[in-house]
């Protein structure tokens, strides 16, 4: 089998901000993947034929969503780097790549993305709306360490990847979080102050974690784990997928003499 291609989405605009995009891509080769980038600040034209060409769809991190995905305040003075046009073009790719089956990982703002979009709804500011008992939000050059634990839940696909380990480290760079998960999802991580940290959607190959495993993954064989299980499951659903479109070549039948 050909190494799995997965596209990963972006913002040439945020490209300066957030300086460890070329981690997330070779992460996404040392898990055994071939990465496409698409850049989601301009309209991307042909998402469908792009999702109909990969095997799997990573929504990457940056700013935050815009409020109005889940009834916010667009005047709230806390939110930061708000992208109308990455949202809308995110989405795209997300309902694209749902209705093929192929599967997503959805990484923090990813996260919160998805959350708003299925129903959910989520803290604006953490600290002010929630309180912190663990902080969530550190420098940029903090994401190359980990900052807090997260509890995994067994019988997960996050708890697969990671070996069946029911703790483990993270890094964090967010000021909003899952306030409330939307219905046909269900909690597999949490911090040690409750917040949720990942979840699933059990009758779909979606995975939505709060952290950062795409830059982490140098510096932690779990984070890598992660990578490299996203990866399996999409060469996985690839060949499944194949299979099921290749028609079954029929037996001969011998003729009558």
């Amino acid at each position: 089998m050909p190494r799995p291609i997965i596209a990963i989405t972006y913002s040439s605009r945020e490209l300066e901000d957030f300086t460890h995009w070329r981690q997330m891509f070779e992460g996404i080769v040392e898990a055994g993947a071939v990465p496409l980038a698409v850049d989601c600040q301009a309209e991307v034209f042909g998402i469908d034929e792009i999702t109909g060409r990969v095997d799997g769809l990573i929504l990457s991190g940056g700013g935050d969503i815009d409020p109005m995905q889940y009834q916010g305040d667009r005047q709230d003075p806390t939110l930061r780097g708000v992208n109308v046009a990455r949202d809308e073009n995110e989405l795209r790719a997300w309902r694209s790549a749902r209705s093929r089956g192929i599967p997503v990982l959805a990484i923090c703002r990813g996260a919160q993305l998805l959350t708003a979009e299925l129903g959910g709804d989520l803290y604006m500011d953490l600290p002010r709306d929630r309180g912190e008992l663990v902080k969530h939000r550190y420098t940029e050059e903090a994401l190359v360490t980990t900052v807090h634990d997260i509890s995994v839940a067994g019988s997960s696909q996050l708890s697969e990847w990671l070996g069946g380990m029911s703790k483990i480290s993270v890094n964090s760079l967010h000021h909003q979080g899952i306030k409330r998960l939307p219905a046909g999802t269900l909690e597999v991580a949490y911090a040690d102050d409750g917040l949720i940290e990942a979840f699933e959607m059990p009758n779909e190959p979606v995975v939505a974690v709060q952290w950062h495993p795409e830059v982490l993954w140098k510096t932690s064989d779990e984070q890598l784990n992660i990578l490299k299980g996203f990866v399996r499951q999409a060469a996985a659903s690839a060949q499944n997928r194949l299979s099921s479109t290749m028609s079954p070549v029929p037996a001969l039948v011998p003729m009558d003499d």
